[in-house]
């Protein structure tokens, strides 16, 4: 069944995925502060290099981190634990943006200040609830809130 449902999602439904919009300036923001830019995803490998590819940001990440090297996927820490190592930082010393409250979740058991964007269907106020500390409308309104951004201050 789950080969079926992959099967099925790959062909009907992934070619119409289309990327946010100011996702690349965003990152490119981040960046030019000095910061690395690291992915923390729950996808498998084969999808995460697809959907960077889309989002048309491969070159502009530092690390990446797929469900398949870990052993939990969100909400455990394992995710953001794998991706802190890779970048050979403290969760103290870094913000984490995410569209669910699985990702602020597990951001926070890893001891990164969760940020949320409303890109992933889920409300502000259940964002909050997870520990966000700024929630956005998207990408996009992050972008242009950079300067007094929690993501900034890292």
């Amino acid at each position: 069944m789950e080969a079926w449902c992959e099967k099925r999602f790959k062909e009907k439904y992934l070619p119409l995925v289309r990327p946010f919009s100011m996702v690349p300036d965003l990152l490119k923001r981040v960046r030019a502060a000095g910061l690395k830019v690291a992915v923390a995803s729950s996808a498998k490998k084969d999808q995460l290099d697809h959907y960077l590819g889309i989002a048309r940001v491969n070159d502009l990440v530092d690390e990446a981190t797929a469900s398949g090297e870990v052993e939990e996927s969100k909400p455990a820490p394992d995710i953001y634990d794998a991706v802190l190592k890779k970048l050979k930082l403290k969760g103290a010393d870094t913000a984490a943006v995410g569209d669910t409250p699985y990702d602020a979740e597990a951001a926070r058991k890893a001891g990164i200040r969760p940020i949320g964007v409303l890109s992933g269907g889920f409300t502000e106020a259940s964002l909050r609830k997870a520990g966000c500390a700024e929630v956005y409308p998207g990408p996009a309104s992050l972008y242009c809130y950079f300067d007094s951004a929690l993501l900034a201050e890292r």
